[in-house]
Protein backbone atom coordinates (compact mmCIF):
# COMPACT_ATOMS: atom_id res chain seq x y z
CA UNK A 1 0.00 0.00 0.00
CA UNK A 2 1.31 3.54 -0.78
CA UNK A 3 2.81 5.56 1.96
CA UNK A 4 0.12 8.44 1.11
CA UNK A 5 -3.11 6.17 1.62
CA UNK A 6 -1.10 4.93 4.86
CA UNK A 7 -1.45 8.14 5.95
CA UNK A 8 -4.79 9.15 4.47
CA UNK A 9 -5.75 5.67 7.07
CA UNK A 10 -4.45 7.08 9.90
CA UNK A 11 -5.75 10.52 9.37
CA UNK A 12 -9.79 9.09 9.38
CA UNK A 13 -9.10 6.58 12.19
CA UNK A 14 -10.62 7.77 15.45
CA UNK A 15 -8.73 8.95 17.88
CA UNK A 16 -9.77 6.91 21.03
CA UNK A 17 -6.95 6.33 23.59
CA UNK A 18 -7.08 2.96 25.66
CA UNK A 19 -5.39 -0.65 25.51
CA UNK A 20 -8.59 -2.51 23.97
CA UNK A 21 -7.08 -5.07 21.00
CA UNK A 22 -10.35 -5.18 19.22
CA UNK A 23 -10.35 -1.32 18.17
CA UNK A 24 -7.87 0.13 15.72
CA UNK A 25 -7.63 3.89 16.97
CA UNK A 26 -5.43 6.55 17.66
CA UNK A 27 -3.41 6.11 20.58
CA UNK A 28 -4.93 3.03 21.35
CA UNK A 29 -3.47 -0.55 21.76
CA UNK A 30 -2.14 -0.79 17.92
CA UNK A 31 -0.13 2.75 17.63
CA UNK A 32 2.55 0.27 18.49
CA UNK A 33 2.53 -1.25 14.83
CA UNK A 34 1.22 1.81 12.91
CA UNK A 35 4.56 2.49 11.78
CA UNK A 36 6.14 -0.86 10.75
CA UNK A 37 3.29 -2.31 8.83
CA UNK A 38 3.00 -1.01 5.10
CA UNK A 39 -0.47 -2.98 4.54
CA UNK A 40 -2.25 -0.93 7.14
CA UNK A 41 -5.55 -2.65 5.90
CA UNK A 42 -4.27 -6.26 6.76
CA UNK A 43 -3.66 -5.03 10.17
CA UNK A 44 -7.78 -3.72 10.36
CA UNK A 45 -9.11 -6.43 8.82
CA UNK A 46 -7.61 -9.05 11.17
CA UNK A 47 -8.73 -7.15 13.98
CA UNK A 48 -11.59 -7.36 12.91
CA UNK A 49 -11.61 -11.53 13.09
CA UNK A 50 -9.89 -11.36 16.90
CA UNK A 51 -12.55 -13.66 19.13
CA UNK A 52 -10.26 -13.17 22.34
CA UNK A 53 -6.19 -12.37 23.17
CA UNK A 54 -5.96 -15.87 24.92
CA UNK A 55 -3.04 -17.38 22.88
CA UNK A 56 -5.30 -20.36 20.87
CA UNK A 57 -7.54 -17.46 18.94
CA UNK A 58 -4.99 -14.06 19.28
CA UNK A 59 -1.85 -16.49 17.91
CA UNK A 60 -3.30 -18.31 14.94
CA UNK A 61 -4.95 -15.32 13.51
CA UNK A 62 -1.84 -12.70 13.24
CA UNK A 63 0.43 -15.93 12.16
CA UNK A 64 -1.66 -16.18 9.36
CA UNK A 65 -1.00 -12.94 7.68
CA UNK A 66 2.90 -13.52 8.89
CA UNK A 67 2.67 -16.46 6.84
CA UNK A 68 1.20 -14.67 3.55
CA UNK A 69 3.94 -11.73 3.95
CA UNK A 70 6.59 -14.58 4.34
CA UNK A 71 5.62 -16.98 1.29
CA UNK A 72 5.66 -13.42 -0.82
CA UNK A 73 9.77 -12.58 0.67
CA UNK A 74 10.47 -16.43 -0.07
CA UNK A 75 8.62 -16.15 -3.59
CA UNK A 76 10.70 -12.52 -3.96
CA UNK A 77 13.65 -13.98 -2.94
CA UNK A 78 13.81 -17.09 -5.53
CA UNK A 79 12.89 -14.93 -8.14
CA UNK A 80 15.91 -12.66 -7.38
CA UNK A 81 13.95 -9.61 -5.87
CA UNK A 82 16.20 -8.84 -2.90
CA UNK A 83 14.19 -5.38 -2.70
CA UNK A 84 10.49 -6.96 -2.48
CA UNK A 85 12.01 -10.11 -0.26
CA UNK A 86 12.97 -7.70 2.24
CA UNK A 87 10.07 -5.70 2.51
CA UNK A 88 7.63 -8.56 2.90
CA UNK A 89 10.16 -10.32 5.32
CA UNK A 90 9.84 -7.40 7.55
CA UNK A 91 6.06 -7.05 6.92
CA UNK A 92 6.08 -11.00 7.97
CA UNK A 93 7.91 -10.07 11.13
CA UNK A 94 5.79 -7.80 11.96
CA UNK A 95 2.52 -9.80 12.19
CA UNK A 96 4.64 -12.59 13.88
CA UNK A 97 5.21 -9.34 16.42
CA UNK A 98 1.52 -9.23 17.05
CA UNK A 99 1.27 -12.93 17.26
CA UNK A 100 4.24 -12.91 20.01
CA UNK A 101 2.79 -9.90 21.97
CA UNK A 102 3.79 -8.89 24.49
CA UNK A 103 5.66 -11.99 25.39
CA UNK A 104 8.72 -12.61 26.42
CA UNK A 105 7.97 -10.62 29.21
CA UNK A 106 10.52 -11.75 32.02
CA UNK A 107 9.49 -9.70 34.48
CA UNK A 108 6.22 -10.60 34.88
CA UNK A 109 3.01 -8.26 34.03
CA UNK A 110 -0.61 -8.82 34.91
CA UNK A 111 -1.88 -9.69 31.18
CA UNK A 112 0.52 -12.18 30.22
CA UNK A 113 2.54 -15.58 32.33
CA UNK A 114 5.99 -15.27 32.80
CA UNK A 115 6.31 -18.02 30.73
CA UNK A 116 5.39 -18.42 26.47
CA UNK A 117 3.28 -21.10 26.05
CA UNK A 118 4.71 -23.31 23.11
CA UNK A 119 2.15 -21.97 20.73
CA UNK A 120 3.95 -18.14 21.98
CA UNK A 121 7.06 -19.42 21.77
CA UNK A 122 6.69 -20.30 17.83
CA UNK A 123 5.73 -17.39 17.20
CA UNK A 124 8.26 -15.38 18.61
CA UNK A 125 11.05 -17.66 17.05
CA UNK A 126 9.34 -17.32 13.57
CA UNK A 127 9.12 -13.40 14.39
CA UNK A 128 13.58 -13.43 15.27
CA UNK A 129 13.82 -15.85 12.22
CA UNK A 130 12.14 -13.26 9.60
CA UNK A 131 14.12 -10.28 11.32
CA UNK A 132 17.65 -12.26 10.39
CA UNK A 133 16.45 -13.13 6.84
CA UNK A 134 15.76 -9.50 6.20
CA UNK A 135 18.89 -8.25 7.79
CA UNK A 136 20.61 -10.52 5.39
CA UNK A 137 18.97 -8.40 2.88
CA UNK A 138 20.26 -4.95 3.30
CA UNK A 139 23.47 -3.86 1.83
CA UNK A 140 25.34 -2.57 5.01
CA UNK A 141 26.03 -5.36 7.83
CA UNK A 142 23.89 -5.49 11.26
CA UNK A 143 26.48 -6.44 14.17
CA UNK A 144 25.47 -8.60 16.78
CA UNK A 145 26.45 -7.19 20.64
CA UNK A 146 26.28 -9.08 23.83
CA UNK A 147 26.26 -6.65 26.57
CA UNK A 148 27.00 -8.01 29.76
CA UNK A 149 27.36 -6.97 32.73
CA UNK A 150 27.58 -8.80 36.36
CA UNK A 151 26.60 -12.00 35.12
CA UNK A 152 23.07 -10.70 33.19
CA UNK A 153 23.06 -10.09 29.42
CA UNK A 154 21.26 -8.10 26.71
CA UNK A 155 21.45 -8.80 22.84
CA UNK A 156 21.87 -5.98 21.06
CA UNK A 157 22.30 -4.78 17.02
CA UNK A 158 24.37 -1.84 16.26
CA UNK A 159 23.84 -0.64 12.42
CA UNK A 160 26.71 1.70 11.26
CA UNK A 161 26.49 4.35 9.08
CA UNK A 162 28.02 4.46 4.98
CA UNK A 163 31.79 5.52 5.51
CA UNK A 164 32.18 4.83 8.97
CA UNK A 165 35.26 3.10 9.81
CA UNK A 166 38.22 3.64 11.93
CA UNK A 167 39.67 6.74 10.36
CA UNK A 168 35.88 7.83 9.94
CA UNK A 169 34.40 7.72 13.12
CA UNK A 170 30.89 8.68 13.89
CA UNK A 171 28.41 9.48 16.66
CA UNK A 172 26.53 6.66 18.12
CA UNK A 173 22.84 6.66 19.69
CA UNK A 174 22.13 4.11 21.95
CA UNK A 175 18.02 3.21 21.16
CA UNK A 176 15.79 1.85 24.63
CA UNK A 177 12.70 0.01 23.63
CA UNK A 178 10.26 0.03 25.76
CA UNK A 179 8.00 -2.82 28.09
CA UNK A 180 6.64 -4.80 25.36
CA UNK A 181 8.29 -4.07 21.88
CA UNK A 182 11.57 -5.39 21.00
CA UNK A 183 14.80 -4.62 19.03
CA UNK A 184 12.99 -6.16 15.83
CA UNK A 185 10.89 -3.90 15.77
CA UNK A 186 12.80 -0.68 16.40
CA UNK A 187 14.39 -1.35 12.97
CA UNK A 188 13.28 1.88 12.01
CA UNK A 189 14.43 3.84 14.61
CA UNK A 190 17.98 2.79 13.45
CA UNK A 191 17.33 3.51 10.07
CA UNK A 192 16.74 7.34 11.14
CA UNK A 193 20.05 7.64 13.00
CA UNK A 194 21.90 5.79 10.05
CA UNK A 195 19.91 8.82 7.75
CA UNK A 196 21.77 11.23 9.85
CA UNK A 197 25.56 10.02 9.82
CA UNK A 198 24.62 7.99 13.24
CA UNK A 199 25.35 4.55 14.22
CA UNK A 200 22.95 2.97 16.34
CA UNK A 201 22.64 0.12 19.01
CA UNK A 202 19.53 -1.23 19.26
CA UNK A 203 19.06 -3.47 22.88
CA UNK A 204 16.12 -5.37 24.53
CA UNK A 205 14.73 -3.41 27.70
CA UNK A 206 15.29 -4.79 31.20
CA UNK A 207 12.65 -7.74 31.58
CA UNK A 208 12.09 -8.46 28.01
CA UNK A 209 13.33 -9.98 24.83
CA UNK A 210 16.98 -11.21 24.73
CA UNK A 211 17.78 -10.41 28.01
CA UNK A 212 18.20 -11.57 31.67
CA UNK A 213 18.33 -7.87 32.88
CA UNK A 214 15.25 -7.64 35.25
CA UNK A 215 12.93 -4.32 34.96
CA UNK A 216 14.66 -2.62 38.22
CA UNK A 217 15.99 0.87 38.57
CA UNK A 218 19.04 -0.81 39.29
CA UNK A 219 19.45 -2.40 35.72
CA UNK A 220 20.80 0.96 34.86
CA UNK A 221 24.13 -1.11 34.96
CA UNK A 222 22.79 -2.74 31.57
CA UNK A 223 22.67 0.38 29.72
CA UNK A 224 25.80 1.34 31.05
CA UNK A 225 27.39 -1.30 29.85
CA UNK A 226 25.92 -0.64 26.08
CA UNK A 227 27.46 2.92 26.46
CA UNK A 228 31.28 0.67 27.25
CA UNK A 229 30.25 -1.44 23.93
CA UNK A 230 29.90 1.42 21.76
CA UNK A 231 32.83 3.51 23.18
CA UNK A 232 34.56 0.29 22.43
CA UNK A 233 34.07 -0.04 18.95
CA UNK A 234 36.63 1.17 16.33
CA UNK A 235 33.76 3.19 13.95
CA UNK A 236 32.56 5.06 16.75
CA UNK A 237 33.61 8.20 18.81
CA UNK A 238 33.08 7.54 22.27
CA UNK A 239 32.71 11.03 23.57
CA UNK A 240 29.68 12.02 21.28
CA UNK A 241 27.05 9.83 22.36
CA UNK A 242 23.12 10.18 22.40
CA UNK A 243 20.33 8.15 23.32
CA UNK A 244 16.95 7.80 21.98
CA UNK A 245 13.74 6.24 23.55
CA UNK A 246 9.96 5.45 23.69
CA UNK A 247 7.43 5.06 26.48
CA UNK A 248 9.53 3.36 29.18
CA UNK A 249 12.60 3.39 26.83
CA UNK A 250 11.59 7.59 26.88
CA UNK A 251 12.16 7.45 30.50
CA UNK A 252 15.06 4.80 30.73
CA UNK A 253 16.92 7.37 28.61
CA UNK A 254 16.27 10.50 30.95
CA UNK A 255 17.44 7.92 33.78
CA UNK A 256 21.00 6.76 32.00
CA UNK A 257 21.36 10.95 30.98
CA UNK A 258 21.18 11.63 34.33
CA UNK A 259 23.47 9.16 35.63
CA UNK A 260 25.75 8.87 32.83
CA UNK A 261 27.72 12.16 31.92
CA UNK A 262 28.43 10.55 28.51
CA UNK A 263 24.80 10.55 27.21
CA UNK A 264 25.28 14.29 25.40
CA UNK A 265 21.59 14.65 24.07
CA UNK A 266 18.56 12.55 24.12
CA UNK A 267 15.40 11.91 22.54
CA UNK A 268 12.84 10.99 24.83
CA UNK A 269 9.23 10.53 23.11
CA UNK A 270 5.96 9.94 26.32
CA UNK A 271 8.37 9.38 28.81
CA UNK A 272 6.06 8.63 31.78
CA UNK A 273 7.99 8.52 35.96
CA UNK A 274 9.42 12.34 35.41
CA UNK A 275 7.66 13.06 38.80
CA UNK A 276 3.98 14.00 37.73
CA UNK A 277 2.23 12.40 40.43
CA UNK A 278 -0.94 14.34 39.01
CA UNK A 279 -4.69 14.90 40.22
CA UNK A 280 -6.57 12.47 42.04
CA UNK A 281 -8.97 12.43 39.46
CA UNK A 282 -6.10 11.58 37.10
CA UNK A 283 -5.05 8.96 39.68
CA UNK A 284 -8.41 7.27 39.98
CA UNK A 285 -9.06 7.16 36.46
CA UNK A 286 -5.56 5.36 35.90
CA UNK A 287 -6.43 2.96 38.16
CA UNK A 288 -9.56 1.96 36.45
CA UNK A 289 -8.46 1.81 32.98
CA UNK A 290 -5.75 -0.33 34.27
CA UNK A 291 -8.61 -2.65 35.82
CA UNK A 292 -10.29 -2.43 32.59
CA UNK A 293 -7.41 -3.64 30.54
CA UNK A 294 -6.96 -6.40 33.30
CA UNK A 295 -10.84 -7.29 32.35
CA UNK A 296 -10.18 -7.01 28.63
CA UNK A 297 -6.58 -8.56 27.95
CA UNK A 298 -5.53 -11.64 28.76
CA UNK A 299 -2.44 -13.18 26.32
CA UNK A 300 -1.85 -16.19 27.65
CA UNK A 301 -3.24 -19.63 27.57
CA UNK A 302 -6.55 -20.12 27.99
CA UNK A 303 -8.18 -21.04 31.49
CA UNK A 304 -5.32 -19.56 32.86
CA UNK A 305 -6.24 -15.80 33.02
CA UNK A 306 -6.01 -14.66 37.02
CA UNK A 307 -8.79 -12.68 38.96
CA UNK A 308 -8.41 -9.14 37.61
CA UNK A 309 -7.48 -6.38 40.37
CA UNK A 310 -7.24 -3.05 40.51
CA UNK A 311 -4.29 -1.31 41.91
CA UNK A 312 -4.43 0.69 44.92
CA UNK A 313 -3.50 3.95 45.45
CA UNK A 314 -1.18 3.15 47.71
CA UNK A 315 0.55 0.19 45.37
CA UNK A 316 0.06 2.88 42.38
CA UNK A 317 2.34 5.31 44.95
CA UNK A 318 5.25 2.95 45.57
CA UNK A 319 5.34 2.27 42.06
CA UNK A 320 5.45 5.54 41.18
CA UNK A 321 8.17 6.60 43.90
CA UNK A 322 10.49 3.67 42.56
CA UNK A 323 10.56 5.41 39.45
CA UNK A 324 10.02 9.13 39.49
CA UNK A 325 13.01 11.06 38.81
CA UNK A 326 12.00 14.42 40.27
CA UNK A 327 11.49 12.09 43.96
CA UNK A 328 15.52 10.39 43.11
CA UNK A 329 16.62 13.31 42.71
CA UNK A 330 17.36 12.41 39.34
CA UNK A 331 15.52 15.56 37.42
CA UNK A 332 17.84 18.56 38.09
CA UNK A 333 20.88 16.07 36.93
CA UNK A 334 19.33 16.33 33.36
CA UNK A 335 21.23 19.47 32.35
CA UNK A 336 22.02 17.86 28.09
CA UNK A 337 20.33 19.10 25.37
CA UNK A 338 16.54 17.19 25.19
CA UNK A 339 13.96 16.65 22.64
CA UNK A 340 10.84 15.72 24.32
CA UNK A 341 7.47 14.34 22.48
CA UNK A 342 4.21 13.14 22.80
CA UNK A 343 0.67 13.03 21.96
CA UNK A 344 -1.80 15.29 24.78
CA UNK A 345 -4.12 12.70 25.06
CA UNK A 346 -1.85 10.03 26.51
CA UNK A 347 -3.56 7.62 28.88
CA UNK A 348 -0.54 5.73 30.47
CA UNK A 349 1.53 8.34 30.51
CA UNK A 350 0.50 12.15 31.20
CA UNK A 351 1.00 14.83 29.51
CA UNK A 352 2.21 16.24 32.86
CA UNK A 353 5.40 14.62 32.89
CA UNK A 354 6.31 16.35 29.56
CA UNK A 355 5.69 19.44 30.79
CA UNK A 356 7.84 18.71 34.32
CA UNK A 357 10.62 18.00 32.56
CA UNK A 358 10.42 21.32 30.45
CA UNK A 359 10.14 23.19 33.80
CA UNK A 360 12.94 21.82 35.21
CA UNK A 361 16.93 22.14 34.30
CA UNK A 362 18.80 25.07 32.11
CA UNK A 363 17.07 27.94 30.44
CA UNK A 364 18.09 26.29 26.91
CA UNK A 365 18.47 23.30 24.86
CA UNK A 366 14.75 21.85 25.54
CA UNK A 367 12.99 20.97 22.37
CA UNK A 368 9.13 19.78 22.24
CA UNK A 369 6.71 18.72 20.63
CA UNK A 370 3.16 17.63 21.88
CA UNK A 371 0.29 16.65 18.99
CA UNK A 372 -3.18 17.57 19.97
CA UNK A 373 -4.53 14.77 17.86
CA UNK A 374 -2.81 11.79 18.92
CA UNK A 375 -1.99 9.64 21.88
CA UNK A 376 1.00 7.40 23.38
CA UNK A 377 3.81 7.91 21.69
CA UNK A 378 2.42 10.05 18.68
CA UNK A 379 2.38 7.99 16.72
CA UNK A 380 0.20 9.22 14.05
CA UNK A 381 2.58 11.90 14.31
CA UNK A 382 5.51 10.16 13.79
CA UNK A 383 6.74 10.90 9.97
CA UNK A 384 6.92 14.40 10.62
CA UNK A 385 8.71 14.33 14.54
CA UNK A 386 11.00 11.36 13.63
CA UNK A 387 13.05 12.85 10.85
CA UNK A 388 12.95 16.29 12.88
CA UNK A 389 14.36 14.65 15.80
CA UNK A 390 17.23 12.43 14.01
CA UNK A 391 18.15 15.76 12.69
CA UNK A 392 18.28 17.95 15.90
CA UNK A 393 19.97 14.93 17.57
CA UNK A 394 23.24 14.48 15.05
CA UNK A 395 22.96 19.02 15.28
CA UNK A 396 23.70 18.32 18.88
CA UNK A 397 26.28 15.46 18.69
CA UNK A 398 28.17 17.47 16.06
CA UNK A 399 27.93 20.68 17.61
CA UNK A 400 31.54 21.27 19.07
CA UNK A 401 32.02 17.46 20.37
CA UNK A 402 34.93 16.50 17.64
CA UNK A 403 37.45 14.77 20.01
CA UNK A 404 40.65 16.81 20.83
CA UNK A 405 42.82 14.91 19.14
CA UNK A 406 41.09 15.58 16.28
CA UNK A 407 40.74 18.71 16.74
CA UNK A 408 44.42 19.56 17.45
CA UNK A 409 45.10 17.61 14.04
CA UNK A 410 43.01 19.04 12.20
CA UNK A 411 44.34 23.03 13.67
CA UNK A 412 47.21 21.71 13.01
CA UNK A 413 46.64 20.97 9.35
CA UNK A 414 45.00 24.33 8.90
CA UNK A 415 48.46 25.91 10.14
CA UNK A 416 50.48 23.87 7.81
CA UNK A 417 48.74 24.96 5.63
CA UNK A 418 48.70 28.56 6.27
CA UNK A 419 52.18 28.25 6.68
CA UNK A 420 53.05 26.89 2.95
CA UNK A 421 50.60 29.69 1.96
CA UNK A 422 52.66 32.37 3.60
CA UNK A 423 56.14 30.45 1.72
CA UNK A 424 53.66 30.18 -1.58
CA UNK A 425 53.72 33.83 -1.50
CA UNK A 426 57.05 34.70 -0.49
CA UNK A 427 58.43 32.41 -3.01
CA UNK A 428 56.12 34.45 -5.91
CA UNK A 429 57.26 37.82 -4.81
CA UNK A 430 61.27 36.76 -4.88
CA UNK A 431 60.53 35.48 -8.08
CA UNK A 432 58.32 38.39 -9.61
CA UNK A 433 61.37 41.08 -7.91
CA UNK A 434 64.21 38.44 -9.36
CA UNK A 435 62.66 38.18 -12.93
CA UNK A 436 61.93 42.18 -13.21
CA UNK A 437 65.58 42.81 -12.27
CA UNK A 438 66.81 40.53 -14.90
CA UNK A 439 64.64 42.56 -17.13
CA UNK A 440 65.85 45.70 -16.03
CA UNK A 441 69.30 44.39 -16.52
CA UNK A 442 68.84 43.29 -20.18
CA UNK A 443 67.63 46.35 -21.24
CA UNK A 444 70.91 47.88 -20.07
Amino acid sequence: MAAVDKAAMLAALPVRPGEDPFAVTIGGFYRRWFNLVDDLQALIDTVATIKSTEDEDWVPAWCAVGERFEKQADAALARGDRAAARKNYLEAKTFYSLARFPAPYHSGSAICPPDMSPLKAQSYQRYLDCFKKATALRAEPQIELRIRRDGKEAVGYLRLPKGASAKNKVPAVLVMCGGDMYKEDREKYAEGANNEGMAALVVDAPGTGQTSFAHSPEAIVGWKAALDALQARPEIDGSRLGAFGVSRGGLWVMRLGALDERIKGLISCAPGGVGYWGTDEERAEARKATLERYKTNWFGPRGTKPVPKAPTEAEQREEFLKWSLKDNGLLDKLTMPMFLVNGKVDHLTPIGNLYMALESGPPTGRVARVYPDDGHIAARNEREWGPAAWKWLAGVLNEGKRPAAAAAKSASKRKAAAKKAVKNVAKKAVKKATTKAAKKAAKK
